[in-house]
């Protein structure tokens, strides 16, 4: 009798602690800011590339193309040796706001993309940098202004959100379930002011806010992280903004191959073990209660059937809280055509977690190859 009701309360402990992180964090995404005063400030685009030739012809003429009345976008070609070089030289020709730089790097002394991010920034003639991919397009011709919009005399930091196409396969619907769920946590987090990271390929900062901490100084030896480390190191409770606006969103190809996105997964994973203690305490409590959740929902249930009433009045509780929060989160950021996989959800993310997440945590940060 001790034994089920101490088993069912620690049940019930870690439901609440699920409850919090919906009920308290994850309702924060209604509250972003949106309708703001335009911001007619000159900004730098900058893409790091690498190899990439396809994709800059997709979509820089794109991000070329924006309807903002003071910017220039400056594309770092980090040693391609796939026709990137005529492709950009030519394009630098017919547009005045492209500005080219070609870095000759030797493949046995790659310095990584910080290396080539370092170098555009240094280029950029304005404060405010927003930084994307070369595989990412923006969802509309107004993404540079909005997202400019988030700046102020305060906001030093813009995140943005970056999806990738919706295609029908299973590897698609799980990149999209994962995708969701790091949006789900960063922004919310973020407008909760406990800003742990931002995505590059839709992140915005400014210049200064570089050169204040010696821009990537304090995690140089990695080979990644220039985008979560450097939010990691330098957000603070007042100086971020977070943009979810669907016209600023950036849009990027979904990875076709298992292994490319495993690698992905373990690549970021492998820097977040560099977060701050507080974030890592955060994080890790959402996913060992979510874990441990399921965990003492059937043993409950397997040793004390007799109480199957109260363990499934919390299992539902915690059900139907959930369902409403990530539908209102899937809604405002555009996953609608997920709203029918969300009793999936936990499952997607806790095998996510444990057979990728626990590998990348434990291994070296990996190589940028974009």
């Amino acid at each position: 009798m001790n034994l089920a009701i101490i088993l069912i309360a620690v049940f019930g402990l870690f439901a609440l602690v699920q409850l919090y992180y919906y009920l308290a964090i994850f309702t924060k995404i209604s509250k972003a800011p949106t309708n703001l005063l335009t911001n007619r400030e000159g900004v730098s685009v900058i893409i790091c590339s690498r190899n990439n030739r396809q994709g800059l012809e997709d979509n820089l003429p794109l991000i070329l193309s924006q309807n903002h009345p003071n910017f220039e976008v400056i594309v770092v070609n980090d040693g391609s040796t796939d026709g990137t070089i005529d492709f950009l030289d030519l394009l630098a020709q017919e547009n005045e706001k492209l500005k080219v730089l070609h870095l000759d790097i030797d493949e046995r002394f790659h310095r990584g993309k910080k290396f080539a991010q370092t170098i555009g920034i240094k280029a950029a003639k304005h404060e405010q940098l927003i930084f994307t991919d070369s595989d990412c397009q923006p969802a509309s011709t107004m993404w540079l202004q909005i997202m400019c919009n988030h700046f102020s005399e305060s906001h030093h930091i813009v995140l943005g959100v970056g999806q990738y196409e919706q295609k029908r396969n299973l590897l698609n619907w799980l990149t999209q379930l994962d995708t969701f769920h790091t949006h789900l946590l960063f922004l919310n987090f973020s407008i909760a002011k406990k800003t742990y990271m931002g995505v590059g390929r839709n992140l915005a900062y400014k210049r200064s806010l570089f050169f204040s901490v010696k821009g990537f100084a304090s995690h140089q030896h990695l080979l990644s992280g220039d985008d979560d480390l450097f939010v990691n190191e330098t957000a603070t409770a007042q100086n971020v903004s977070v943009c979810i606006e669907p016209e600023a969103k950036t849009i990027s190809k979904p990875h076709e191959k298992w292994s490319h996105w495993i690698y992905q997964k373990r690549r970021h994973y492998s820097t977040g073990k560099l977060y701050k203690p507080a974030h890592k305490f955060m994080l890790g409590l959402y996913s060992i209660s979510l874990f441990m959740f399921y965990v003492t929902f059937v043993l409950s249930l397997v040793l004390f059937p007799t109480y199957w009433l109260p363990i499934l009045g919390i299992f539902i509780l915690r059900f139907i809280v959930q369902a409403i929060v990530l539908l209102k989160n899937m809604q405002i950021l555009g996953y609608k055509p997920y709203f029918f996989g969300y009793p999936l959800f936990d499952f997607g993310i806790l095998f996510i977690q444990i057979f990728i997440g626990i590998r990348g945590y434990f291994s070296k940060p990996l190589r940028w190859n974009s």
